[in-house]
């Protein structure tokens, strides 16, 4: 009896699987402002919004989504250029342009932010994104945050998702080289977030011609709450604040008179590591005063060139009650897209972890409508 339940088991709970990820298949949902030029545009240009999105039919749920593109997508190694940007504190970071054959001074370029620990070396999130680009013959550029990527940190300056001005100072050289390319700002998670608050800062003198958020919290306070629930807190937000301790542990001399060490290295959450070293080393007031400062919800008025934001339900990172959809759908300039499941910067669609996604989707719909349709 018990081998007849067991073979049951695994034959049918396959299917059930399958026939669940076909159930929670929906159009995803969009907000944004009728009757503007680019909702009429968003409606010709972005054909996934007409289209159901069906989730891995083995992987259907965001949490697993996430884990199995962390751990099973493949970092492909790409020909990339690397350049070492100097800022004006005597600190630096590492860009890597991959440039298809082909290109000139005029071709467009897309400008991608890794998320909170990542980079070219091992964000997979943005490398198969990066390869779609370039498929479509668009210049790509990975912005390194400093210490990250393989450049070593100089100064007492890390970074942070409320204070953009790094960014700020690779956007204008970039517009500045190449004056007549259209550019777009791609951004993941803490990227987006610091995408979303340069276009915030600089309004209408971005030096971009539109923007795409992946996956980012809008709201840094709630978000804590929520991957410091249970289960996130033991699969997702521990693993981070290790890797962010890792990334500044080698630089204890270097910090040992900003913050107080000892407690950093204890920090077993996202927001410890923030309360414990990135608000004293900015001066930040107190970490609660940087959270206001990074959040995003209450700066759609402030954005003035074309972005489009991309979340899921199921994602802890970025609880969708945060999201401003009233204020998304008063906005001329910004549009918003709602999945039921994807994950956290996940959107897988094949069985296939590397397989093309819903990213890899709206990033090739929107480039276009950013670089040839506006």
């Amino acid at each position: 009896m018990v081998l007849v339940f067991i073979c049951t088991f695994i034959l049918f709970t396959p299917i059930l699987i399958w026939l669940y990820s076909w159930y929670i298949s929906a159009v995803p949902k969009s907000y944004a402002k009728y009757g503007t030029r680019l909702y009429d545009k968003v409606q010709k240009n972005l054909m996934l919004l007409h289209e159901p999105y069906h989730p891995s039919w083995w992987c259907p749920f965001g949490t697993t989504q996430t884990i199995v593109r962390q751990i099973f997508r493949d970092c492909p190694k790409l020909p990339f250029q690397r350049e070492i940007v100097e800022f004006d504190d005597g600190g630096a970071a590492g860009i890597d342009w991959l440039i298809p054959e082909g290109a000139d001074d005029n071709t467009p370029i897309v400008v991608f932010l890794p998320g909170i620990t990542g980079s070219t070396h091992d964000a997979s999130y943005v490398l198969h994104p990066v390869i779609e680009a370039r498929d479509k013959g668009w210049k790509c550029l990975v912005v390194n945050p400093r210490g990250l990527g393989g450049v070593k940190l100089r100064t007492t300056k890390t970074y942070n998702a409320a204070t953009p001005h790094d960014f700020a100072q690779i956007a204008q050289m970039v517009h500045e080289r190449y004056p007549n390319a259209k550019k777009l700002g791609c951004g993941f998670s803490m990227g987006g977030m610091i995408l979303w608050n340069y276009l915030a800062m600089v309004g209408e003198n971005a030096h971009l011609d539109g923007g795409m958020i992946v996956s980012s919290p809008w709201d840094p306070m709630i978000a804590s709450d929520s991957i410091e629930q249970f289960i996130p807190q033991l699969i997702f937000n521990r693993f981070i604040a290790k890797n962010l301790v890792d990334i500044v542990k080698p630089y204890r001399e270097l910090f040992q008179k900003t913050v107080d060490f000892d407690e950093v290295l204890k920090s077993t959450s996202v927001r410890a590591f923030d309360k414990s070293f990135v608000t004293p080393m900015f001066g930040f007031e107190n970490y609660e005063t940087y959270y206001k400062l990074a959040t995003l919800r209450t700066k759609v008025d402030k954005i003035k060139i074309p972005v489009v934001t991309l979340n899921a339900v199921d994602d802890y990172f970025s609880p969708v009650e945060c999201i401003p959809v009233n204020d998304i759908m008063e906005s001329e300039h910004v549009v918003g897209i709602i999945t039921n499941h994807g994950g956290h910067t996940a959107f897988m669609e094949s069985a296939d972890p590397n397989a093309r996604g819903m990213v890899e989707k709206l990033l090739s719909q929107w480039g276009n409508l950013i670089f040839h349709d506006l």
